[in-house]
């Protein structure tokens, strides 16, 4: 245990001492929302409550959860995490690691488009009470964990450069079929289902869910149940083949 924390302190420092990944991942988000904000005025981007906030924290969580990716990737085909088995370090703890560093990204992404809201004002006139603001940051944090999975997937699956490929996919996949900008009530039927089918729709739904006074809709939460449930299940034996050659 001492040792994996000790990885895991490590992999924390490297990646939030990196100022590229601190732009992306923290900055980004919201820099777009103080953008949107600026330049469409009292136009909202969607029609539930909590409006720009809630859809640009929802895109703030989908690149820091997809994230792992890419590291996982970079490793898996170096040979990184198969050398690991030569150490008393377990590669699996390697993998958690990445996944919980991920996830240390996710929350201040959310919180800080979220000040920025609570700052400027939201462009709908949510008006939110401080528990609010903290049930709606824990819990869009939260709803990141089957992204988080996803990104954990797709880097045991796919090495170097296509690990990188396969992130970008899956980011505007989940950013523009995945609810957070367009609803799908304003979607063909077709892609609205898929669109319902998608975490980042989840997400969006838990948003809306604590900025409307609600609680989280049912079939968002099933959504985001299946996707930690099978992106992890699909995970752990893509783990199983990396450590296996």
């Amino acid at each position: 245990m001492s040792g994996w924390l000790a990885y895991l302190w490590l992999e924390a420092k490297r990646q939030w001492r990196d100022r590229e990944i601190l732009i992306f991942r923290l900055g980004l988000p919201t820099a777009i929302y103080l953008i949107l904000t600026a330049a469409q005025g009292d136009t909202p981007p969607s029609s539930g409550p909590g409006g720009r906030i809630v859809a640009v924290a929802a895109l703030g969580a989908v690149i820091s959860g997809v994230a792992a990716g890419p590291t996982l990737g970079d490793e898996r085909a170096n040979g990184w995490l198969r050398q690991l088995r030569t150490t008393p370090l377990r590669p699996s703890a390697a993998v958690a690691a990445k996944v919980v560093v991920a996830m240390s990204f996710a929350l201040p992404s959310i919180a800080l488009v979220a000040a920025a809201g609570a700052m400027v004002g939201d462009n709908e006139g949510t008006a939110l009470g401080w528990t609010q603001w903290l049930r709606l940051v824990g819990l869009m944090w939260l709803a990141t964990t089957p992204i988080t999975a996803l990104g954990a997937l797709i880097g045991l699956t796919f090495g170097g450069e296509a690990a990188h490929g396969a992130t970008t996919l899956a980011f505007v996949v989940l950013w523009l079929a995945g609810g957070i900008f367009t609803p799908p009530s304003q979607m063909p039927d077709a892609l609205a289902t898929i669109s319902r089918a998608l975490p980042s729709w989840g997400v969006v739904q838990v948003g809306e869910s604590v900025a409307g006074g609600a609680s989280p809709p049912a079939a968002a939460l099933a959504v985001l149940a299946a996707w930690t449930v099978g992106a992890g299940a699909l995970a752990a034996l893509a783990w199983r083949r990396v450590v296996a050659r």
